[in-house]
């Protein structure tokens, strides 16, 4: 991480301090040059600081008027601006995150899943199943479709079956394929069959569901993944 990324997360950090101890919903914030000069930054870190507050939810940017803290909400955001953790995202904006459920096994490829890595239909695929809790309440219910081989190396998901390796950690660190870049497809279900078990909702109920292919070095593609995501208790945010 860079010594700017630093500077801004440890802003943010702050920021967010002085709005739980300082402030209530409502209250319009000091000039960004006040908060520069209280917090030791330059204006830039605390106006890119705000910036992902209010990307956050967690205050409104009123052009030529300020900036004021919102209502406090109930969901946690999931920014898809970059290539993070769903757990790293959600614990960021200062929610609990706990893996509830995982699995792992070998199926056969589903046609979107064969198609998004460049495999024959129903060819033998790992497939790492992961439920997540946020705040105590079932939130997202992730599907991994990992290739048994990547390149000439051979695969084994399961240390993704620890809360501590998520996906992008397991193809960096564990499969030593780094992923570099990413496409995600955002579309509006309604639950059914085992989403809406897994998720404790009833049949019908409106989920957000992400269509994920991570791309590592030239543009291989490493993994496929299906997410739902309850929309009660996880707000998507994608910015660009």
């Amino acid at each position: 991480m860079g010594r700017r990324d630093t500077a801004v997360q440890t802003t943010l950090h702050r920021l967010r301090t002085l709005l739980d101890e300082k402030f209530q919903p409502g209250d319009r914030l000091p000039a960004e040059q006040d908060l520069a000069d209280t917090l030791d930054v330059s204006r830039g870190t605390v106006r890119e600081a705000l910036g992902t507050l209010a990307l956050e939810g967690a205050v409104t940017r009123r052009w030529g008027v300020g900036t004021f803290v919102s209502s406090a909400g109930t969901k946690a955001p999931l920014s898809m601006s970059k290539i993070v953790s769903f757990r790293d995202r959600i614990q960021a904006a200062g929610h609990t995150v706990d893996l509830v459920s995982a699995s792992c096994d070998t199926v056969p490829a589903p046609p979107p899943a064969a198609q998004a890595l460049g495999l024959e239909p129903r060819q033998p695929i790992w497939l790492v199943k992961r439920l997540f809790n946020v705040d105590g309440v079932p939130a997202s219910y992730m599907r991994d479709h990992v290739p048994l081989k990547i390149g000439t190396d051979d695969v084994d998901p399961n240390p993704m079956l620890d809360v501590e390796t998520d996906l992008f950690t397991f193809l960096g660190r564990v499969a030593r394929y780094p992923a570099l870049s990413a496409t995600t497809d955002l579309e509006a279900v309604l639950a059914s069959d085992h989403g809406a078990e897994a998720l404790g909702v009833q049949a019908g109920f409106p989920l957000a569901r992400t269509l994920q292919t991570v791309y590592g070095y030239g543009d291989v593609p490493l993994a496929y993944s299906v997410s739902l995501h309850r929309t009660d208790v996880v707000r998507i945010r994608i910015t660009r």
